[in-house]
């Protein structure tokens, strides 16, 4: 969905990146690499990253200067790596309002913390956007997708121990975005809608299934802790769940 440009003149140092990334579930699913700044600002004549990572010293164009050229293309977010931690260099970095700078050798967890950050920032972005309108009814289409799939396996596995994390694993994508997604279209969050659907489930089973015992309906509908079931079940009808089958054999 988003695209990543890797730059930098050592060849294992970008393999290396590249492979670091990949291991990742982001959104930067088209990446490309150049060895050098002039390759990359070829290459940005026909991919237009919304990121790039760009080593600081290189022959030719270096870091800096390929920056500077990539924002009169329109690109506005970049990653500078460098190998020394020299002032003069984060200090022109943040003139030309790089998002981050980040020391050789590259820590994965760092480097995957900042793209899902920026993911998310990229994100929040497009959802602003005025114009474009047919990229955003795509936008639109994919997300609309994004929320029934996740609709049909919530409601094929509400009855197990789900988490959003299992629910983005099946999507392969970021749990914070899936999440706003959800809450973007659904205007619930994961929590209080598999909630209400398990509660939903139980109420059915406590009147159609008047001999069965409590913690057995509270094991079906995916609590394995009968108390939390009570809890969630009070909390959302206002009664306990043994309350709620008496009051509808009364009624």
């Amino acid at each position: 969905m988003l695209k990543l440009m890797i730059v930098d003149d050592e060849p294992i140092i970008l393999d290396g990146i590249r492979s670091m990334i990949e291991q990742e579930k982001t959104l930067f699913t088209k990446i490309v690499t150049a060895y050098d700044g002039i390759e990359a600002l070829e290459k940005m004549d026909y991919f237009q990253p919304d990121l790039i990572i760009t080593d600081i010293h290189m022959p030719e164009l270096n870091g800096l200067e390929l920056i500077r050229k990539a924002q009169k293309k329109n690109v506005a977010r970049f990653i500078i790596l460098s190998g020394y931690d020299v002032f003069e260099y984060a200090r022109k970095a943040i003139q030309l309002h790089v998002a981050e700078y980040l020391l050789k050798p590259v820590n994965q967890q760092e480097l995957t913390d900042i793209l899902k950050r920026i993911v998310i920032e990229l994100m929040e972005e497009r959802q602003l956007e005025s114009g474009a309108e047919r990229d955003q009814d795509q936008h639109s289409a994919e997300l609309n997708d994004n929320v029934k799939m996740l609709k049909d396996y919530i409601g094929s596995n509400y009855m197990k121990d789900i988490s959003l994390s299992d629910v983005a694993e099946y999507l392969n994508l970021h749990p914070s975005y899936v999440g706003q997604i959800f809450k973007k279209e659904t205007g619930d969050t994961f929590v209080n809608y598999i909630n209400n659907l398990r509660i939903d489930k139980a109420k059915e089973l406590l009147v159609g299934m008047p001999n069965t015992s409590l913690e057995k309906i509270s094991r079906c509908v995916g609590y394995e802790n009968h108390r939390t079931f009570y809890k969630v079940f009070r909390k959302y009808v206002g009664q306990t769940p043994g309350q709620y089958r008496e009051h509808f054999k009364q009624n």
